[in-house]
């Protein structure tokens, strides 16, 4: 048998953890979300290193 609650909590903490080494990411979030998904790509980077 195992303890729900003891289980749970033990999930949790690890998510927890992860979210802190950045290992997972919640993509709705402003402060967990994954800061490379800002980045810009492809012809949105060409256009903005082109010097004016």
């Amino acid at each position: 048998m195992v303890d729900k609650a003891g289980w749970e909590f033990c999930v949790g903490e690890r998510f927890h953890r992860a979210l802190l080494r950045r290992d997972v990411y919640a993509a709705t979030s402003t402060r967990w979300r994954d800061p490379r998904a800002q980045l810009l790509d492809g012809p949105a980077w060409v256009a903005a290193i082109r010097p004016r």
